[in-house]
């Protein structure tokens, strides 16, 4: 766990919004300012954690409240390693490898660039950052402060429009076990895979929102949908295997330890053999439920009261409100 100091600077008055994992003792997360009313908006902190033995380095790039809205966090490898952070409106704000602060926005408002509308959604893929918005946008971070736009029209084309100039259809969420097998959707029941040059549509028999997605290391597709609703399956075949009756989505579905772990603000979840379960876990584990992320062998469990890191065998609290 972190020093009781080092919460006190870092995360006193903030709870933790968003996290990635860097490496099996590197961490990054994004903290929201905890503010009283709806009308005031909340600083951002983008905070990096080294935890070698006794030993604790962190960093912290503080925002303010008009910037990254809704801000998504991955932690990439290529072109280097960083936790790259986007926010709604295409700002970006990168940290590691030297640099800290704002790098280019992603260009959007016009058909053809990377975004037309907004991001949604930012997921490491091949060590590459990929965000997905609105009216399937796609695009990739190919290198320091450059998006390409994988949203190839004549395979991808934009949904229609209803009468109120608006779409039940467009990206959400984006999750690849490759860069040339990729899948996104979002939406009622909008869901596309890409192989590398051309996209196509998935059949899949459900019209519910899709909220997240993850690819197994049993080479199936795990597509969290509203109400906590779970779909499996792969290219064109596809089967509802949970139906869910939950308030809230899951928010995040990783694959460790041979199964799909889910969770929410309201709690964390296991899929096995295509069964929704509830694992038995520690209270102080529970309380950190919110956020999931995977990478070098770890999982990172993180939410409004603090983060915790399993390595397969035991869970590692990291930082808590409680410390």
């Amino acid at each position: 766990m972190i020093s009781k100091e080092n919460w006190e600077e870092f995360f006193l008055g903030y709870h933790i919004y968003k996290c990635a994992v860097a490496s099996k003792n590197h961490f990054y997360f994004v903290l929201l300012e905890l503010v009283e009313g709806n009308d005031i908006s909340p600083r951002k902190r983008l905070v990096s954690i080294i935890v070698e033995d006794d030993d604790e380095v962190i960093s912290c790039a503080e925002y303010d409240s008009e910037y990254f809205d809704l801000a998504r966090l991955a932690s990439v490898q290529k072109p280097t390693q960083q936790a790259v952070m986007v926010a709604l409106d295409g700002d970006v704000a990168v940290m590691g490898s030297g640099f800290n602060g704002f790098e280019d926005s992603i260009p959007l408002g016009k058909p053809g660039l990377p975004l037309e509308t907004s991001a949604h959604a930012v997921a490491s893929i091949d060590g590459y950052a990929y965000v997905v918005g609105a009216w399937r946008s796609v695009c990739r971070r190919s290198a320091l402060g450059q998006w390409e736009t994988l949203a190839d029209r004549s395979s991808l084309p934009k949904p229609e429009k209803n009468k109120f100039g608006r779409s039940n259809q467009g990206f959400k969420v984006i999750a690849g076990f490759s860069s040339s097998d990729i899948y996104a959707g979002g939406g009622e029941g909008d869901l596309w895979h890409y192989n590398g040059e051309k996209w196509n549509r998935c059949a899949v028999p459900t019209n519910m929102y899709i909220e997240t997605i993850c690819c197994g290391g049993d080479g199936l597709v795990y597509v969290g949908l509203q109400s906590g609703s779970i779909m499996q399956g792969r290219n064109n075949k596809w089967k509802l295997v949970h139906k869910g009756d939950m308030t809230l989505p899951f928010q995040d579905m990783v694959w460790f330890q041979d199964k799909v772990w889910c969770t929410s603000d309201y709690g964390i979840w296991t899929i096995e053999n295509g069964k929704l379960t509830d694992p038995l876990l520690p209270a102080e584990v529970r309380s950190c439920s919110g956020n999931l992320s995977v990478n070098d062998g770890v999982m990172l469990l993180a939410g409004m009261y603090g983060a915790t890191v399993f390595d397969g065998i035991k869970w590692m609290p990291l930082c808590s409100e409680l410390t």
